[in-house]
């Protein structure tokens, strides 16, 4: 018999005690950060670490796999995350170990719910990171982390190896620029005019789903405190994909529209507004 399991509904989580003292520290940031993150751990036990979701859950559904280096909403149908969630920083980065880890299954999902090592074996696609292994070095567990199945989806070679890998390092070199970043990753099922499509492909014999589109967004939170907000969506094509990720950029809102997630709802509304409505026309400086 198949049964279902269900999926953490999370679309009022934090309504019920943010109050305006809250909303007030988010604004300040910086030092407050801690504060309020310890806030957030005895009002939702579940989030061992929830400055990776201090301004807020972008999706309204899924099951939530609390990793401590990220967040994970997680999709047991498509055996993929609809999106992953972290806080990144210049600390953060200053980490020396190198890449390593074995793909492996979360074994906080059932058999038959997740990813396994043979679903990726000769498809024809990378077993690609959401949570990229390089934002990870700074520590042997946060690395290994990272190769949870349940943080990758099948990426092609020309987006994984490529474009996509370039990004991930501009996402880097972003982070020293501002100090701190908060960063959402995810995988989307459109068509040509960014419609949602099913049935989709898939991959092995738990038929794990293979993205038509990824999808970065990342908060930066200058040194002065200064914010901006960027968008990023890029086809998972086998063809070769021209470009460079600034020419993927599109506004957060458009993103929103696309997705139907809310990016950051915990920002100042009026801050929230500014920053989502801009297709911004540069991406490094």
């Amino acid at each position: 018999m198949f049964v279902k399991i269900k999926e953490i509904k999370i679309h009022h989580i934090f309504s019920a005690f943010f109050s305006k003292t809250i909303l007030l520290l988010l604004l300040l940031g910086g030092i407050f950060e801690p504060l309020l993150a310890k806030t957030l751990t005895k009002k939702l036990p579940l989030f061992q670490d929830s400055l990776n979701l201090l301004y807020g859950i972008a999706g309204k559904q899924g099951k939530i796999l609390n990793k401590k280096y990220f967040v994970i909403n997680y999709n047991n149908q498509w055996k993929i995350p609809y999106w992953v969630a972290y806080k990144l920083d210049t600390l953060d980065l200053k980490g020396k170990i190198i890449r390593q880890g074995r793909f492996q299954p979360d074994s906080e999902l059932p058999v038959g719910f997740r990813a396994e090592p043979i679903d990726y074996e000769h498809s024809g696609y990378d077993r690609g990171h959401m949570a990229p292994a390089g934002d990870f070095k700074r520590s042997p567990e946060a690395m290994k982390t990272t190769f949870l199945l349940s943080n990758i989806a099948p990426q092609t070679p020309a987006l994984n190896r490529k474009i996509w890998k370039r990004l991930e390092e501009e996402v880097r070199k972003r982070v020293l620029i501002d100090g701190k970043l908060w960063i959402i990753t995810g995988n989307l099922f459109i068509d040509s005019d960014s419609n949602s499509v099913t049935p989709y492909q898939h991959i092995g014999p738990n038929k794990v789903a293979v993205p038509t589109h990824c999808f970065k967004v990342i908060l930066c939170c200058g040194k002065n405190q200064n914010r901006a907000m960027y968008g990023f969506m890029l086809p998972n094509q086998q063809a070769f994909i021209g470009g460079t990720p600034k020419d993927y950029i599109l506004s957060i809102d458009r993103l929103e529209q696309i997705t139907g997630y809310d990016f950051f709802p915990l920002l100042d509304d009026s801050l929230e507004n500014r920053l989502e409505s801009v297709k911004p026309k540069s991406w490094q400086n």
